[in-house]
């Protein structure tokens, strides 16, 4: 073939290429023409019109239906009121009966005050726990950091070239090639620090050089690569700390993720203990709201009697019109304040309707259903003593907010350790194996020299490996001096706020205690107050009745009267209220109630693990632990 031969063709390819090109423009220049005529845009219309109409506008965003977006079931009877309440079948339900509903119903947590329109991203759920175990913050995609990593590629390149010096072009002016790479790679990172890579290359090539032993040839590499760091990255503590190839003032491994979940689930069990807390709250203020009501009730019936009477010896002439009015007023005062005592006020006590509809918010159920709660356990009247010496220790060990901090404390601790092992420079050993394969067939003719790449590549004629060290890292280390003080700093802060946490908590069981008491007093001196009310009340209702006094007096006993029975009412909801946080404030709530969170069942893998490390001596260390570094704390928080 001439030289003028190989231009004629290239010619005629190039010419082919241009008019594939002008073609494929001239069909995207037609469809494009085609769209335009469909749409029909009148652009004055459009540029007449503001943007800010289109990107203002308010619109309701369409989600798909299914059955938690349902509000079918979420629809209620007609709201309960002062003339209709009577029609309501009772509900009588146990304060055991009322958590057991709520820690069923509530997927959100509930709190009273509408938290979770106004500020839903702030409310617990049940799906948080789950939320952050599947995240990309989770402990299993920080164990995702050690998997097995696969990677491949395929790669085809032509390639035509002109030479003015035939040596360059390998004995001809115009060189075409085609070749093509295939590479697969599998690596391996371990807990200690230590790679593994397991590599192939296959290399295929076909040109038109003359100086060619074969016309197309395949190269084929095997290659095997450890990689063992001796300074920054090296042991199991740093990489399950930090994770493998972790900066300084960079901490995202196994373990810190661990703690981070663990502190999830404090804050999920505080949202527990506090909806828990609420209930029995909302339970005896529903209590109280009947007890206050029935009161109401009797003081308007015992003020309806002496209005009758009074009227019936005005009627006949016997008493002043006055003291007729003024017992009317009375019956009227104590009628307001019943109805208020049955649905309550917008900005005062919430009555039986309001403390009812409370406590069906917390648990769960529909604002209005046919039912209206009664509460049948009976408050605690009895003095309850308590062991100061076991209600202090009981609070400092069972408190899950000391609990939860403790894990901030052993965070903290863990990543001063990390900051000090990453304060190393990288210093690894690498070595690699590699064997070849070299043959114009990549697994056709063995019987002759270089007939099959792969047969040669097992015969182990072409081999090259490598062993070395690579050292690199900044001068100075400013940056890991940084996260050290940083780390150091961050510890202290937080074992300052576990300290604080402690005596903190101490202050309050101590206000508990003393309000335990002050309830307990403050309840006898009202039944005292109540017994001395009813004896004052019938003698002034003899010498009314006799004319001996004023019907001004007799009135004043009986709302002193009312007074004083929706008193005691009101301590013996306090009385047992204050029993309540001091339960609450020693962290024996949730315990009272029997209520245990645990973590779902382990795998097959997990529980092996478990039996092993419990079968182990204590004297034996663990392995893959923190034995290489040292211990920052013997505390309650370090971890071991």
């Amino acid at each position: 073939m001439t030289l003028q031969t190989i231009k004629n063709n290239r010619t005629s390819r190039r010419r082919r290429w241009q008019a594939y090109v002008l073609l494929f423009l001239s069909l995207a220049t037609l469809v494009g023409c085609a769209a335009s005529a469909k749409s029909n845009l009148n652009f004055d219309h459009v540029t007449e019109t503001p943007v800010q109409s289109f990107l203002q506008q308010i619109e309701t965003p369409e989600i798909a239906n299914d059955a938690t977006t349902s509000i079918d079931d979420l629809l209620t009877g007609v709201p309960l009121t002062i003339g209709n309440y009577q029609e309501q079948k009772p509900w009588e339900l146990t304060i055991d009966q009322c958590v057991e509903t709520a820690l069923a119903n509530s997927k959100v947590l509930q709190k009273l005050g509408g938290v979770v329109v106004n500020a839903p991203q702030g409310v617990s759920t049940l799906f948080d726990q789950a939320i952050q175990e599947t995240s990309a913050a989770s402990v299993e995609n920080a164990l995702s950091a050690f998997d097995v990593q696969l990677t491949s590629s395929f790669f085809y390149n032509r390639s035509e070239r002109e030479f003015n010096n035939l040596f360059f072009g390998g004995g001809t002016p115009q060189l075409t090639s085609n070749t093509s790479n295939f590479n697969t790679q599998l690596t391996k990172q371990t807990a200690a620090g230590t790679s593994f890579a397991i590599r192939n290359f296959t290399a295929y090539d076909r040109n038109s050089s003359p100086a060619n032993l074969f016309g197309s040839t395949f190269d084929v590499l095997n290659q095997i690569e450890v990689r063992q760091p001796l300074l920054r990255g090296r042991g199991t503590a740093i990489n399950r700390i930090a994770g493998p190839n972790a900066l300084p003032g960079q901490y995202d491994g196994v373990l810190i993720r661990r703690i981070r979940s663990d502190i999830s689930l404090a804050d999920f069990e505080i949202s527990v203990r506090d909806l828990v807390r609420d209930v029995e709250q909302a339970y005896w203020e529903l209590y109280f709201a009947y007890r206050d009501l029935d009161t109401k009730l009797a003081a308007r019936e015992s003020a309806r009697e002496t209005w009758e009477n009074r009227k019936l010896r005005f009627d006949n002439g016997l008493e002043r019109p006055d003291d007729e009015a003024q017992a009317r007023q009375q019956y009227f005062a104590f009628d307001v304040q019943a109805k208020n005592a049955l649905a309550g006020t917008l900005n005062g006590p919430p009555g039986v309707l309001g403390a009812q509809r409370n406590l069906r918010r917390l648990m769960g159920v529909a604002a209005a259903d046919g039912r209206l709660i009664r509460p049948v356990t009976e408050p605690a009247l009895a003095p309850v003593a308590f062991d100061w010496a076991q209600s202090q220790s009981s609070a400092l060990r069972s408190r899950v907010e000391i609990r939860r901090q403790q894990w901030a404390v052993s965070q903290r601790e863990l990543e001063l350790l990390a900051s000090k092992q990453l304060n190393k420079w990288r210093f690894d050993v690498v070595g690699q194996y590699g064997f070849r394969g070299f043959g114009d067939n990549l697994l056709g003719s063995r019987g002759r020299p270089n007939g099959s790449a792969v047969s040669e590549l097992f015969e182990g004629n072409l081999d090259d490996w490598q062993l070395g060290v690579e050292l690199g890292g900044a001068i100075g280390n400013r940056a890991s001096h940084l996260a050290i003080r940083n780390a150091e700093l961050a510890l202290a802060r937080e074992r300052a706020i576990l300290k604080e946490q402690q005596r903190q908590i101490l202050h309050d069981l101590n206000a508990a205690y003393t309000e335990v008491d002050r309830a307990l007093e403050t309840m006898k001196t009202n039944f005292n107050a109540r017994v001395a009310a009813f004896d004052e009340l019938e003698p002034k209702r003899k010498r009314v009745e006799e004319g001996q006094d004023q019907v001004f007096f007799l009135l004043d006993a009986q709302s002193r009267t009312a007074t004083a029975e929706s008193a005691v009412h009101r301590a013996v909801a306090d009385y047992n209220q204050a029993l309540l946080n001091y339960t609450y404030v020693s962290g024996d709530l949730l315990s009272q109630y029997n209520i245990r969170l645990t973590e779902g069942p382990w795998d097959s893998y997990a529980n092996d693990r478990a039996l092993e490390k419990a079968q182990r001596p204590k004297n034996q260390p663990a392995v893959g632990g923190l034995k290489d570094l040292p211990a920052v704390s013997a505390g309650a928080a370090a971890r071991p």
